[in-house]
């Protein structure tokens, strides 16, 4: 289940294909912790629409968006994410106020944005009611069971045929990048995806995947109450199916699905540190050991940092871990030799052998760490090593004071004295020296709303950027204006 974006529009849309509905009934529900959505308490938002055509649609970004207040969440800067669970109950009513059926849409939002204020659809192209599907072979489904939210909206599937596992399948006219997903509970293991060559395989005992199989582009579990919630992403193409099966008879337990569905797009979910923009990463192999960024660096003569690697090892993946885990150390030298230590020396190698890493530093200045909300509603952080200049702003209120005590006049008091002070902080930060892969990081970071200076949070003041490249500009270097959001004097009364 990916985190869909809410500085876009994001439109839910209800069909009803059996028609005869006269009005939609919708229920939010938006929590940071999946485990506190009930269904039984008093939604977030309820909102009551008619349908044209059949069919109901909803825009829902701005008001998830109003519930969503991550900046107040006393974990939300370590969590580092600004994520939310969002819940819909759709309930479609006939002319009398009777229930037609109930449908769910599930999902996780951040609030990034998506490229070009793209619309997000959320249409599930299936019916949730395995018992109206073309195919539930060796099955009694029965309505009424509990569901993951303390609702009874789940399906129980019974086995009717021994030893022929059940099936259920439901043959699709979609084409393209499709999510697959459903809430599912039981003991069994059962075989989740399109067709018999492209499924996942899980064991409903041990909450683990036992293999893949096909065109399997991704897949996303995770555990609410006692259901799994499975999504599976594949490239559908007409005549393709939903399809569930048990792997094989296991007796009479019973098993639950819940709220099945089938959206266009891959929504897998994912975590803080694989939505960080890519570009803001260095890449350190055995090919190529020297960092892309800090050009103008120094060896320091005053600390070496002494490692120890073993011939059994794999030597060049060692040395990778070391020089990821210390960017700031470029150059080692054999302790028996003192001579540089090169792939075409590693033949010499005999036996234990002791690496010394020279660290290099920027002497003139203080790393900066600016942090900020990248388009996919993570924070991401970006360094910044050349020049800063800090500037104050103060603000004042003066009066004319008496100065007479007890008829006494006191030289040391003046007459004009402040009655009230504010100050605040403004810093100009530049860069350094970045490949011009960074450019994409530093449009997001001018793009941000929320900025955090060293874990203090701040506002970028400046509001023009232009990109530039090596062909251009040689050396790639930006400077950027930014304003602490809290005064240096606390002007609060």
């Amino acid at each position: 289940m990916k985190a869909l974006q809410l500085r876009s529009p994001l439109n839910v849309s209800y069909f009803n294909s059996g028609g005869g509905f006269s009005s939609l009934e919708l229920s939010i529900y938006v929590n940071r912790d999946v485990t506190d959505i009930d269904t039984t308490t008093v939604p977030d938002y309820s909102l009551i629409a008619e349908p044209i055509n059949n069919r109901v649609n909803f825009e829902i970004a701005e008001l998830i968006r109003s519930k969503n207040d991550y900046l107040y969440e006393d974990d939300f800067y370590t969590a580092r994410d600004t994520a939310t669970y969002v819940l819909l109950r759709a309930v479609l009513l006939d002319s009398d106020g009777d229930e037609i059926e109930v449908k769910y849409n599930f999902f996780k939002v951040r609030d990034g944005y998506v490229d070009r204020n793209e619309v997000q659809l959320l249409n599930s192209e299936i019916d949730p009611d395995p018992r109206t599907w073309s195919d539930n072979d060796n099955s009694t489904i029965s309505t009424g069971t509990n569901d993951s939210f303390s609702g009874t909206d789940a399906y129980s599937i019974t086995d009717t045929t021994d030893p022929e596992p059940w099936v259920l399948r439901n043959v699709l006219q979609v084409e393209g990048i499709y999510t697959l997903s459903l809430f599912i509970s039981g003991t069994k293991e059962i075989q989740f995806g399109k067709d018999d060559s492209n499924l996942i395989v899980f064991d409903l005992d041990t909450g683990q995947v036992s293999f893949t199989t096909g065109n399997v582009i991704g897949y996303d579990i995770f555990k609410v109450g006692t259901f799994y919630k499975i999504s599976i992403v594949f490239n559908m193409a007409i005549g393709d199916s939903f399809r569930l099966r048990e792997s094989a008879k296991k007796g009479s337990d019973l098993t639950r699905v819940f709220n099945p569905t089938i959206i266009k797009g891959n929504l897998i979910n994912f975590n803080p540190v694989d939505v960080l923009l890519q570009s803001n990463t260095t890449t350190f192999s055995s090919d190529s050991i020297e960092p892309k960024v800090m050009f103008d660096r120094k060896e320091s003569v005053s600390y070496n940092a002494v490692y120890s690697v073993s011939p059994s090892q794999d030597l060049f993946s060692d040395l990778k871990g070391i020089f990821a885990s210390l960017p700031l150390k470029t150059s080692f030298y054999l302790t028996s030799t003192n001579l540089p230590f090169t792939k075409t020396n590693l033949s010499l190698i005999g036996n234990t052998l002791e690496i010394i890493f020279k660290l290099i530093c920027e002497p003139k200045y203080t790393p900066v760490k600016v942090s900020f909300i990248n388009k996919f509603g993570v924070i991401q952080d970006l360094v910044f090593f050349k020049k800063r200049e800090d500037s104050f702003n103060t603000t004042q209120q003066d009066f004319k004071a008496n100065i007479l005590r007890n008829g006494t006049y006191l030289p040391h008091t003046g007459q004009k004295q402040i009655i009230n002070k504010q100050a605040s902080a403004k810093l100009k930060l530049s860069t350094g020296f970045y490949p011009e892969e960074f450019n994409e990081v530093f449009k997001q970071l001018q793009y941000s709303i929320n900025y955090w200076i060293d874990d203090e949070p701040a506002i970028l003041t400046g509001s023009n950027f232009a990109f530039k490249t090596s062909v251009n500009d040689k050396l790639i270097n930006y400077s950027f204006d930014f304003e602490y959001a809290n005064p240096d004097i606390n002007d609060i009364r």
